[in-house]
């Protein structure tokens, strides 16, 4: 499965049409695909999405990431909030949706996962205290 290319800068996806296919547990018992658009956003480096592509510095450059999360609304007007990131390959010029698999959910769930996360305040070391 292709993504959109992003060519030059990475700008806001507000707007963008979001499309989530059936999988096929679902598509076999008649479940249809799911359409909406982000409708809000935040970044953690925006500025990133405005850099310069670079040239690889060596054979384990994975290239930059830019990571977000986007509020859907959906077309049956109900939203989730998506946890997402893109990709920029080392020495190219564009940028592409990377989270194909991703965490998308209501608000309750995300709220939690992310209290719960930030709960583990040993997580958040340079050499986190397993407990």
């Amino acid at each position: 499965m292709g993504f959109a290319k992003i060519k030059g800068e990475l700008t806001s996806r507000i707007g963008s049409s979001v499309r989530f296919n059936t999988p096929k547990d679902v598509r076999e018992r008649g479940g249809t695909p799911v359409c909406g658009k982000v409708v809000d956003e935040v970044w953690v480096t925006p500025e990133i999405n405005r850099t310069h592509p670079r040239p690889p510095t060596g054979k384990e450059d994975w290239g930059d990431y830019s990571f977000c999360a986007q509020l859907i609304k959906w077309n049956d007007g109900t939203h989730s909030i998506r946890l997402a990131y893109y990709r920029r390959r080392a020495g190219e010029d564009f940028w592409e949706f990377a989270s194909q698999t991703t965490v998308v959910s209501d608000w309750r769930t995300i709220k939690t996962l992310c209290e719960k996360t930030l709960g583990k305040a040993n997580w958040f070391l340079n050499k986190p205290i397993i407990r």
